[in-house]
């Protein structure tokens, strides 16, 4: 299944205000293949492997190691949800 920016439905990432659900890249319109999702101090991406029926996740957190590891389970909790 695609993961589209109308399917994350969530208002929070890791306790912060979601920003932007994007689908293209901002610079050169290019498609992500999948959905990047931001808030002020963190962000993910998420979009199918190439190669096995399963969904990466990019994430980076500005705050530290402990916002890192909520924003990752937050966003396998967000993606999952959005896949049913």
């Amino acid at each position: 299944a695609r993961l589209s920016a109308e399917q994350v439905t969530a208002e929070t990432l890791a306790g912060e205000p979601i920003r932007q659900v994007l689908t293209s890249a901002p610079g050169n319109g290019a498609a992500l293949g999948g959905v990047k999702v931001s808030t002020d101090s963190a962000w993910f991406a998420a979009r199918p492997s190439g190669t096995e029926d399963v969904y990466k996740i990019y994430a980076e957190s500005f705050k530290g190691p402990e916002h890192l590891a909520e924003v990752q389970e937050a966003a396998r909790d967000l993606v999952s949800e959005s896949l049913k």
